[in-house]
């Protein structure tokens, strides 16, 4: 502490020529000699009534801001500075520039005493920023979960999994970032299992964008070629003569996979026509791939977006394939219709239709209130070679009782044509049982005919405090393995982005607490858990 009292009055303070001695307790050899006997000449420190200085002494609060405040009314009396001041001052500042920063000095302050120009200041300044900016071009996100799980009907040996997941971004320059992810499993279980992935280096300059490592082109056309989908590879785009208008071009690759390029540009007399024409080198399917699409407006008010691709593709002989989409509005109904077809044989890696298929859709959605929108939608495929098909319209009515407490209401109603099997579901979420909110109750359940079978699900969250909720969940399904199941978990934040969870469930449910998807009790066993999970 006095090592750092020193330094911040003597960085506000000048010294001045060699006095006598005024503190008997100074050796004229001591380091600090010339220091001690400038400030008190000045009359910045006066010592002890002893006549002592008590360099070895700690230094108490008042003492010190009595000697701030001395050097700052010196300072400010001052009219110049000599060169041997400012000489010494740079000298000091750069010494214990550190120590400066951690005391909270600033740029400003140094400033205001010896000017902007000073080369103190500069170094000063140099030496803040780069201890404050350090850590900045690198970003380090993940999270830490460990969870305990042992099955007590019937009584079984218990386990402890855990799971680490570090991402590491590094800013390299202006156009440059690099970063890569690891994943750390059963550290407690002895034999680590680490993974790395997410490897990536990214350039993104005015016309050209270059990645390698883990890439996710976006999709091209309707998805016949290529559907949007992330692998380790290569990504390249760049604008090639913007003058003459020759489009952006895209070149990706999976290495060892497929080689897709693909070309977009506009054509009409105010390029309301977007071309894209991709061609593939497919390695795994053994094939080339190549595909045009289009997309436009129609109407006066370019109320209809159509979009079109046709895709071939050549192995061991050529196939085709194509797909529509429409989507437009008539007032405030909403219509989109969707066909494809794709015939056998039509196999590119990352397409995103099956091949030997034929199929399409409607969809139509109206809003009868400002709360209430219904949908009604027809959907048919076909498996061409198994004469399988799939022929279903749904009815969905959706209302929304409060956006921002995401209090809803859902009623579907689905109807194959084929077989007469009708699905009803039906949902209601977040509704609030009292004036606070310190309850909160969900539920949803679906009925199968003729089948006769049903399952349903109610899910009740309480408020404890401000740091901890209890969930309790009741589930029936008439063709489980089980007819009843329950769940009751605590969850308790014990400080920013660390949870602990405590949770018991009787016969398992195939989704997680308050989710409502595949609903099916899976078997009769009894399960204690316990999780801690820390994000950073």
């Amino acid at each position: 502490m006095k090592k750092l009292a020193l330094v911040l009055v003597l960085v506000f303070a000048f010294t001045l020529p060699v006095l006598a001695n005024p503190f008997v307790d100074v050796p004229l050899n001591h380091w600090a000699y010339d220091a001690v006997q400038s400030l008190s000449a000045k009359g910045i420190i006066v010592g002890y009534p002893d006549g002592t200085f008590g360099g070895g002494k700690s230094l108490t609060r008042y003492e010190f801001a009595e000697a701030v405040a001395k050097a700052l009314a010196y300072v400010e009396g001052m009219d110049f500075a000599s060169a041997d001041d400012v000489a010494i001052l740079e000298k000091l500042a750069i010494e214990f520039a550190d120590e400066l920063a951690s005391l909270g000095v600033t740029v400003a302050d140094l400033e205001a005493a010896v000017g902007a120009n000073s080369e103190a200041v500069a170094a000063l300044e140099e030496t803040v920023a780069k201890h404050e900016t350090f850590f900045e071009p690198v970003v380090i996100t993940g999270s830490f979960d460990a969870d305990y799980t042992k099955v007590v009907v019937p009584m079984t040996v218990a386990t402890l999994t855990d799971d680490t997941n570090i991402n590491i971004e590094a800013t390299i320059n202006d156009e440059t970032t690099a970063g890569i992810s690891v994943e750390i499993a059963d550290i407690f279980g002895g034999t680590p299992v680490v993974t790395w992935s997410g490897f990536f280096i990214d350039y993104q300059g005015a016309d050209l964008q270059l990645r390698v490592g883990e890439v996710e082109p976006a999709t091209i056309g309707l998805g016949l070629v290529f559907d949007s989908d992330s692998f380790d590879g290569f990504l390249a785009t760049w604008v090639w003569d913007t003058e003459n208008d020759l489009g952006n071009w895209t070149l990706f690759g999976d290495v060892e996979d497929y080689y897709t390029a693909n070309v977009g540009f506009a054509l009409g007399d105010a390029d309301e026509v977007a071309v894209g024409i991709t061609g593939s080198y497919d390695v795994l399917a053994a094939g080339y791939a190549g595909s045009l699409d289009l997309a436009f407006n129609l109407g006066e008010e370019d109320e209809a977006a159509v979009a079109v691709e046709a895709g071939v593709f050549y192995g061991t002989a050529l196939t085709y394939a194509g797909a529509l989409t429409i989507d437009t509005s008539l007032d405030d109904l909403g219509l989109a219709i969707d066909a494809h077809y794709v015939q056998p044989g039509f196999v590119p890696t990352m397409s995103g239709f099956t091949a030997d298929r034929f199929g399409g859709g409607v969809e139509a959605t109206y809003p009868l209130t400002d709360e209430l929108c219904a949908t009604l939608s027809w959907t048919y495929d076909m498996d061409t070679a198994m004469a399988v098909q799939t022929h279903e319209v749904e009815a969905d009515l959706v209302y929304t009782v409060d956006a921002d407490t995401e209090e809803a209401a859902e009623l579907d109603v689905t109807y194959d044509v084929l077989t007469s099997g009708i699905t009803a579901y039906a949902e209601y979420m977040n509704y609030p049982v009292d004036d606070e909110g310190k309850y909160i109750l969900s539920g949803a359940g679906q009925y199968d005919y003729p089948a006769g079978t049903y399952v349903a699900v109610a899910t009740l969250e309480y408020d404890l405090a401000e740091d901890m909720d209890l969930t309790v969940e009741g589930r029936v399904d008439s063709d489980g393995a089980a007819f009843w199941s329950a769940e009751v978990e605590l969850a308790y934040a014990l400080a920013t982005n660390t949870d602990l969870t405590v949770g018991y469930e009787q016969n398992t449910w195939s989704d997680d607490l308050k989710d409502y998807d595949a609903m099916t009790i899976n078997d009769t066993l009894g399960t204690l858990t316990a999780g801690l999970s820390v994000s950073f």
